[in-house]
């Protein structure tokens, strides 16, 4: 067998050499594409649920805790947050507070979620403080301050599709009043967008402002929002939460995703193994045919071969090392694609209605998988031909018959 692996190799490195090097350059380019359909749409769908994934972890972060029963708040909500903070695998945890109010500028009403949060907390919890489009996020010290969502916003994304409060810019006045009838006027400190109607149609004010105008106490929250450190763990974080002695509802981000996107999820993943399934095959196919052309049109030399005495075992081997080189070519030439059109799209992502934007996802371990799904096509493809007409007679393979 050892034996006839050497005859193999030398014979497929021959082979090799004496080829037409336009064909080469011709099959190669056709493996490559081959590669880039079976890794790149994956890629892009991947950053879509990515994208939209990270949507959700606004309002719930990585883990979220809520009121039991009919309560509307947690009441012992700075207890809950020293255990949530003690968990191993927290990252970091904060309070808020939510409430419901219309906001008026001029001659202009909306209605609109206000939540109180604290914001040096926020950095480390969400991506608020990273979304302000104008002015500046709030500080510890922001009182009588709001962020206003993009859409409440004439001229932002989304504004004309919904009820806005016209032209409201940093530093202008709005007054806010809260279900409960007090009316506060706040002045303007950033316009925040996230394109994505549970930001940008909502406002941020400081948890004080809530707690103070609801005569709150101190130690109540509508929620605590948690970010751990793995979010692959999220769910076992839930778990140790839980173990830790928190006795309110918790729920991880996907738990709280809304009917409408977790199906758009489903739908979207479902395209992906579907995707992923076609070019498979269309891959498997394409490979066979073109190593198979490939060793019909050297039946003559597989029959001088079988000829001089090189034993069939060899021929298949030979021709499964030639197809695996064509492969191995075709895999290079499609990762140096792949990479550039990831880079390219990464540097110039796809965008849509102006300022979504989708960056697509480098996964390294589908790129691994269909390396080696390739190279395991490549010798079916390389062995199933060369095998079939290594079987023919010798004459018949010399005339090309």
């Amino acid at each position: 067998m050892l034996n006839d692996i050497k005859v193999g190799f030398v014979s497929a490195t021959s082979s090799i050499k004496r080829g037409n090097k336009k064909t080469l350059i011709f099959i190669i380019f056709v493996l490559a594409l081959i590669f880039v359909n079976l890794v790149f749409l994956p890629s892009m769908i991947g950053g879509l649920m990515g994208m939209m994934t990270g949507f959700m972890q606004y309002p719930y972060g990585d883990i979220v805790i809520e009121p039991s029963g009919d309560n509307i708040y947690i009441n012992n909500a700075d207890n809950v947050l020293q255990k949530v903070r003690a968990v191993p695998d927290v990252a970091s945890a904060t309070k808020r507070l939510d409430a419901g109010a219309s906001i008026k500028y001029k001659q202009k009403v909306v209605g609109s979620s206000i939540t109180g949060l604290l914001p040096s907390e926020e950095y480390g919890i969400s991506n608020y403080p990273y979304i302000i489009s104008e002015g500046e996020f709030l500080g510890d010290l922001s009182r009588d301050e709001i962020i206003i969502g993009a859409m409440l916003v004439e001229g932002y994304f989304g504004s004309e599709i919904y009820d806005n409060l016209g032209a409201v810019k940093v530093g202008s006045f709005v007054n806010v009043t809260y279900s409960n009838e007090v009316t506060r006027t706040y002045k303007v400190k950033g316009i925040m967008e996230g394109t994505w109607e549970l930001t940008d149609l909502n406002a941020l004010v400081h948890y004080e402002e809530i707690k103070d105008v609801f005569g709150i106490d101190k130690g109540k929250a509508t929620s605590i929002v948690v970010r751990v450190k793995n979010i692959d763990d999220a769910t076992k974080v839930k778990e140790k939460i839980i173990a830790s002695g928190v006795k309110e509802p918790v729920f991880t981000a996907d738990e709280k995703s809304d009917a409408v996107l977790r199906q758009a999820m489903q739908s979207i993943s479902m395209i992906n193994v579907v995707s992923k399934y076609v070019s498979l095959i269309v891959g498997a196919a394409l490979i066979l045919i073109i190593i198979y052309i490939n060793v019909l049109n050297r039946k003559k030399e597989i029959g001088i071969l079988k000829a001089v005495g090189i034993s069939p075992h060899s021929i298949v081997l030979a021709y499964a090392f030639i197809s695996m080189f064509y492969v191995l070519l075709g895999v290079v030439a499609g990762l140096i694609l792949y990479f550039t059109l990831m880079f390219y799209f990464q540097a110039n992502p796809v965008v849509f209605y102006e300022t979504i934007e989708i960056i697509p996802e480098i996964q390294i371990g589908l790129i691994i998988k269909s390396i080696f799904t390739m190279l395991a096509l490549s010798i079916i493809a390389g062995i199933l031909p060369a095998w079939r007409v290594s079987k023919q007679n010798i004459l018949k393979a010399i005339w090309g018959r």
